[in-house]
C-alpha cells in the first residue's frame, strides 16, 4: 500500500475511534511513520480532513452515477437510493462527526455543505425522466430538493434523532417515504381501502 493512502487508512482508524479530536502525533503512531513524514504529505490536519472529505465526495458521486446507471432500476427506485444514500467513508451516520466538523473545522464543512447544496445533477436527471414517462406528477424540482435539504440538515440534530429513537437511516426512509408518496390519499387508493 503507498504511503499516503497507508496514512489515510490510518486517519480513518482515528476518525473511528476517537472522532476528529485526533491528534498527528496520535496519527503518526497508527500509520507508523515520523511526524515529518505525515507532514510531509498532509501539511496539517485541515488538510488532511479536506482530503478525506473530497474523497469521500467523489465516492458519493461516483455511487450515485452507478445508481443512475443500473438499468435493473425503475425510475422511482433510482429516485429513492439517490435521496436515502448515506456515505459509508468519512462520518457516515455517526453524527457526532459531522457536529464536531461543522464547528471545529468550517473551511472543511465548506466542502461538504457546498456539495449537499449544489450535487444534484443525477437526482434532477431521474427527477425529469421520471416526469417525462408519466410516472412523477410534473413538480418544481429544485423546491423539491431544497425541501429535502433543509429535512437533511434538521436530521442531523443528533437531539432529535435520540428523542424520537430513530436512526438516520429510518428518518431519510421516511422522509422519502412522504417526498414520493405525498400525505394526500389519491381517489383510486381510497376507494380501495373502503
Amino acid at each position: 500500500m503507498p504511503l499516503q493512502e497507508r496514512i489515510v487508512q490510518a486517519a480513518i482508524e482515528e476518525i473511528q475511534t476517537r472522532g476528529l479530536k485526533f491528534t498527528m502525533a496520535d496519527l503518526s503512531r497508527r500509520a507508523g511513520v515520523s511526524t515529518k513524514t505525515l507532514y510531509g504529505h498532509f501539511p496539517s490536519k485541515e488538510a488532511l480532513i479536506g482530503h478525506l472529505i473530497e474523497q469521500e465526495i467523489q465516492d458519493v458521486r461516483d455511487s450515485m452515477e452507478t445508481i443512475v446507471n443500473r438499468q435493473d432500476l425503475d425510475v422511482t427506485e433510482k429516485l429513492r437510493r439517490l435521496l436515502t444514500y448515506v456515505p459509508s467513508g468519512f462520518g457516515g451516520t455517526d453524527l457526532r462527526l459531522w457536529y464536531e466538523l461543522k464547528r471545529y473545522y468550517p473551511a472543511q464543512w465548506a466542502l461538504v455543505d457546498a456539495c449537499i447544496q449544489e450535487e444534484w445533477d443525477q437526482v434532477r436527471a431521474v427527477l425529469e425522466e421520471g416526469m417525462g414517462k408519466g410516472v412523477f406528477r410534473r413538480v418544481n424540482t429544485d423546491i423539491l430538493i431544497q425541501m429535502y435539504v433543509g429535512a437533511w440538515e434538521q436530521l442531523i440534530n443528533r437531539q432529535w434523532l435520540t428523542r424520537n429513537n430513530m436512526t438516520l437511516d429510518q428518518a431519510l426512509d421516511a422522509v422519502i417515504d412522504i417526498l414520493l408518496g405525498g400525505v394526500v390519499r389519491t381517489q383510486k387508493r381510497q376507494e380501495e381501502s373502503v
